[in-house]
């Protein structure tokens, strides 16, 4: 008897052997029936990893892990890699088997994970170099990654201010274009920029890419999906579907910042985000989770559109390019014959139009004050462009008196205090174009160095003497 026990302890301790109890937020996950679109918060930054993974170099901490759930269970994705890692178990005890058969890495950092249906992707990420926007779908009867041809490559990395939509009824991921280099241009040192500031719809099924519109940059960040759509911000959600904005109500914000403002130090990050029972759920490896109640009711309705529509030609075929040739070629001729008859008075319009837009801008943008701390952020970005030396992002974070804030705040201060330096200034100097610009750092490519144009050096330098501060 004595044998038998020990037996089926010994039995006992072996079947147990390397399963845990999940965290509670998985254990939240799990209790769900039905499948979860689970997305990282934070995508560039992984201190508290849900699978301590120790056969992978110790730059692989850091580069996220992706979570999804589908009716074929709940699956992790390493970052970087292609590990994928299925929990064997419940809700209670269990353990994250590894899948795949794969042994590439490097090429995908900053990539979208989800699922739709059983199916599971990852779009776009950043490797060697160069950003791509590859869709790749997991084959299961393989072990392995496969890529999904698409009508054309549209480079997609995610990042902080990087907005999207996963409709898991029509099969859809909405993107927004990035202006990153393309892969196959990387030979030639070239960056094709006609992406950025666009929406883009990407049929997963069908695997065509069609532009849908251009978006105003700079305004968009990634909290949660919910059915409706994403939340764009503290305030904002955006309905790709119907091409709406929606603010939320003053409780689902007041709510909102409570739990965002959580994550303000080093110490304490919210890694994931997820819908799940009428809630948004923001969820920590460490510390649990927390949620937001988001009902239809919430959503008031703002007038106003995600993206201006434009004409996307990818899905004509030959025939009806040519008769568009024809016709663009019949409507240039007849443009021509009139183009001499009207050339002098449209000159003469423009110049009075001018004239008077010069005279009311002046009258109007003349009252236009910075703060002292816009004061002292222009200040340094043209005495740094002046010597053709890059201002750095921690430079803006001094002045913006951010250092010690969450890298994701950061990242939302410097975004908000830049575009707002450049409405004034582009309004005082009456032009289009933005004064001050960014590039990509040459040593980091995730980060982006900012520079004030030299021909505007020193238009902008009568505007810091005019409102000098004492």
């Amino acid at each position: 008897m004595k044998a038998i026990f020990i037996f089926l302890f010994s039995l006992h301790v072996f079947l147990l052997y390397g399963k845990e109890k999940p965290k509670p937020f998985i254990q939240r996950i799990l209790s769900h029936k039905g499948p979860l679109l689970i997305y990282n918060f934070q995508p560039s930054v992984n201190d508290l990893p849900v699978l301590n993974i120790k056969d992978l170099p110790a730059t692989f901490q850091f580069s996220g892990q992706g979570l999804t759930k589908n009716n074929k269970g709940l699956f992790l994705h390493q970052i970087g890699t292609g590990r994928m890692y299925r929990w064997e178990g419940d809700a209670q005890l269990g353990e994250w088997e590894r899948i795949d058969s794969t042994y590439f890495t490097g090429y995908n950092f900053l990539s979208l994970f989800f699922s739709v249906d059983s199916s599971v992707y990852s779009f776009g990420g950043l490797g060697f170099w160069q950003a791509n926007g590859h869709l790749r779908k997991y084959n299961f009867a393989a072990n392995e990654w496969n890529a999904k041809e698409l009508n054309k490559s549209v480079p997609w990395v995610r990042e902080a201010h990087e907005i999207f939509f996963i409709d898991t009824t029509k099969k859809l991921l909405y993107f927004n274009g990035e202006g990153r280099r393309h892969d196959e241009l990387l030979a030639t040192d070239k960056v094709d920029s006609s992406s950025l500031g666009m929406i883009y719809c990407l049929d997963l099924e069908k695997g065509m890419i069609n532009k849908l519109g251009k978006y105003e940059t700079g305004l968009v960040d990634f909290f949660g999906q919910t059915p409706w759509g994403t939340i764009a911000g503290f305030n904002k959600l955006a309905d790709f579907s119907n091409n709406e904005y929606y603010t939320l109500s003053e409780t689902v914000e007041n709510n909102l910042l409570r739990i965002l403002t959580k994550s303000t130090s080093n110490h304490f990050k919210w890694q994931f985000s997820f819908w799940m029972d009428s809630a948004l759920y923001f969820s920590n490896s460490d510390f649990g989770y927390d949620s937001v109640i988001i009902r239809k009711s919430d959503l008031i309705k703002m007038n106003k559109p995600i993206f201006i529509p434009v004409k996307d030609s990818t899905f004509k075929n030959n025939n009806s390019s040519i008769q568009w040739i024809w016709i663009i070629a019949f409507i240039a001729l007849v443009a021509s014959n009139i183009y001499f008859f009207n050339k002098y008075k449209q000159i003469t319009k423009k110049q009075q139009r001018s004239e008077k837009q010069s005279s009311e801008g002046f009258a109007k943008n003349h009252k236009i004050k910075f703060t002292e701390i816009e004061y002292s952020l222009i200040q340094l970005l043209l005495e740094n462009s002046i010597l053709k030396k890059m201002t750095q992002i921690n430079e803006i974070n001094n002045i913006l008196g951010c250092t010690n804030k969450n890298i994701d705040i950061q990242k939302r201060l410097r975004s908000d205090a830049i575009n707002t330096l450049n409405e004034k200034l582009s309004l005082l100097l009456l032009t289009e174009n933005k004064i001050i610009e960014r590039k990509r750092s040459e040593f980091d490519g995730r980060t982006f160095e900012y520079f004030i144009e030299p021909s505007y050096f020193s238009e902008v330098q009568q505007i810091l003497n005019t409102q000098a501060f004492s």
